[in-house]
């Protein structure tokens, strides 16, 4: 079967304001991307929400839209995601593990992202969001080592886009900037929106956020990484 693999982070950078990482991803059956993706144009258009979904520019007076928009999400049964959360990223010494490059350990923990939605014999075409230059390169050294992984009885591809440009990142980008909102320590939780929406997600999976939630659980899946000093 042919599908496509929609990820997106948040905290990303070695050296922001956060000490945690989330990389995240929906996969969707080839042939059912775009439906997905009127049907989410179709949801912001009944809601007058046209705007790009980012979880840095929620609207408060939106929550029957994001209230459809996640129902949307968990009733359908071609759409799955998965998320790794590194706990304490401060505490990674990349000289040690990563040659000193703190991008080589991001690209790890998409490789760690994937491996849970990927399966032997199918097609991959696997859509990240823009971050650098040198995406290509690191997106090339991903796909080795997934074949590797899988004897080569697997066929991805990347493309890199900006995630303006597909309806199902932008929903990924919901769910993992709940995630990291939920599992950060360092700020106070005052927004009602984001709340909201972090209660939504876990009265819909059944699973709260701060937790991992069972690896033979397919339809919503995180892990928690929980980094040491060394």
């Amino acid at each position: 079967m042919n599908y496509k693999i929609f990820c997106d982070e948040s905290n990303h950078l070695y050296n922001d304001s956060s000490d945690l990482m989330v990389i995240g991803g929906i996969v969707c059956p080839s042939e059912q991307v775009e439906f997905v993706n009127r049907h989410i144009k179709h949801i912001k258009h009944k809601h007058n929400a046209n705007c790009e979904l980012k979880w840095t520019k929620l609207n408060n007076n939106k929550k029957e839209f994001y209230d459809e928009l996640l129902r949307f999400f968990f009733a359908s049964v071609d759409l799955k995601f998965n998320a790794q959360v590194v706990m304490g990223k401060s505490n990674l010494n990349h000289d040690i593990y990563n040659e000193g490059e703190a991008d080589i350990f991001y690209y790890k923990m998409y490789y760690y992202t994937l491996q849970h939605l990927l399966r032997p014999q199918n097609n991959y075409n696997i859509f990240i969001d823009y971050k650098d230059s040198k995406g290509g390169k690191r997106a090339r050294k991903l796909k080795e080592v997934i074949n590797n992984r899988f004897y080569s009885q697997i066929n991805i591809d990347f493309t890199i886009i900006h995630s303006h440009e597909s309806q199902i990142m932008q929903l990924s980008d919901i769910i993992i900037g709940a995630i990291g909102y939920k599992n950060r320590k360092d700020i106070e939780k005052k927004s009602e929106i984001k709340n909201y929406i972090i209660e939504k997600i876990e009265e819909l999976s059944e699973f709260s956020l701060d937790y991992s939630i069972p690896q033979w659980e397919e339809k919503f899946h995180l892990y928690k990484l929980h980094t040491r000093t060394n």
